[in-house]
């Protein structure tokens, strides 16, 4: 179990995101003012295949740009980062050296360009 509060860096401030939900397959952790959160979820992508999935991800409410919206003035507006893991959830073959390993090559790869043309809609 990871620890409550959740600790973790952005714009170079520390932000404590205590637990504030916690299930059979996730826990969610945050902020006392709710503009960040944490969710982390464990689920089997096919139970019959053994694919066992981890992710994470990291959410920031933001306010509405566009309060004048006619049709919804306080609709929220998320940014959110994550990532996810994706193994046998018998054997968990390889995945000490191996899911590194891919982590480090997706990171790479996803320099500003490539983020702004994900951004942007590209496939």
């Amino acid at each position: 179990m990871f620890s409550d509060p959740f600790s973790v860096t952005y714009n170079s401030v520390a932000l404590s995101l205590p637990r504030v939900a916690m299930a059979k397959d996730y826990a969610t952790y945050t902020t006392a003012d709710r503009e960040f959160s944490l969710v982390i979820a464990n689920n089997l992508a096919s139970p019959r295949d053994g694919i066992a999935n981890v992710s994470i991800k990291l959410t920031r409410l933001i306010p509405d740009p566009t309060p004048g919206d006619a049709f919804n003035a306080y609709r929220p507006i998320r940014n959110a980062f994550g990532f996810s893991y994706s193994f046998d959830a018998q054997t968990r073959a390889e995945t000490s050296v191996d899911v590194p390993r891919l982590r480090a090559a997706l990171l790479s790869l996803v320099d500003t360009t490539l983020q702004g043309r994900l951004i942007g809609g590209e496939k």
